[in-house]
């Protein structure tokens, strides 16, 4: 899950000496959220949605439409943007990414190459497709949650039974937040599996493991435990 293959590479930026109401048509052009302040061509700052809204003057000032205009004008784009600019190397993968936006409090950063040009641009909505694809929940099969002791050959166990029903494994993830000591949270994503199929299935991975919910997305069919 390389940054490279899910960041925008077609990154649209600003110059450091454009102004306010110059950066908020073009995301209205454009469609974005986000925008990148550069300098020389390196990135120094960046400017989302809300710091422009943060930024324009407010619908209660007693300045008229021309004064307003002319104001927001006289506004530089570096004094809105947030800087110093957080970015992250073409090298890294998605998930460090998404800890860093997550630890930062940042909805995307700029992607530095090797050579330290810009290459692309990661946000949120990029962590959303990377983690849809890999979930697999696109092609709306199962999902199965287990609370297990945290030992080997138990998941093995899990995909065997699904395995022996015609499932085929789409995903599997796991975590250790909010559990006990010895024990992690496994999510198993499958697709394949028959409807009719599904609550036996679900019987016998009770048999195997503590569930925590199950889920058959084609059906709308689901089981909390």
């Amino acid at each position: 899950m390389l940054i490279k293959k899910w960041m925008s590479r077609s990154v649209i930026t600003v110059e450091k000496d454009a102004s306010l109401v110059d950066v908020s048509n073009l995301f209205h052009r454009k469609i974005i959220s986000m925008v990148p302040v550069v300098s020389n061509g390196k990135p120094i700052g960046i400017v989302t949605d809300g710091d422009i809204k943060k930024a324009s003057p407010s619908e209660a000032t007693s300045l008229d439409i021309y004064e307003l205009m002319s104001l927001v004008r006289t506004i530089p784009i570096e004094r809105v943007m947030s800087s110093p600019v957080v970015t992250v190397p073409c090298d890294h993968t998605v998930d460090e990414a998404a800890a860093m936006m997550l630890s930062k409090n940042i909805s995307g950063m700029p992607v530095m190459g090797r050579n330290g040009t810009m290459e692309g641009i990661i946000t949120k909505s990029d962590i959303f497709r990377c983690l849809v694809s890999f979930t697999g929940v696109a092609n709306k099969g199962q999902v199965f949650a287990f609370k297990i002791n945290d030992r080997p050959g138990i998941v093995h166990t899990l995909i065997d039974i699904i395995r022996e029903n015609r499932g085929r494994l789409g995903s599997i993830m796991t975590s250790y937040d909010d559990t006990d000591e010895g024990f992690r949270k496994i999510f198993i994503h499958t697709f394949g599996l028959a409807s009719g199929l599904f609550d036996p299935v679900v019987g016998k991975l009770g048999q195997a493991a503590d569930m925590i919910y199950a889920a058959d997305q084609a059906t709308g069919r689901r089981i909390l435990f």
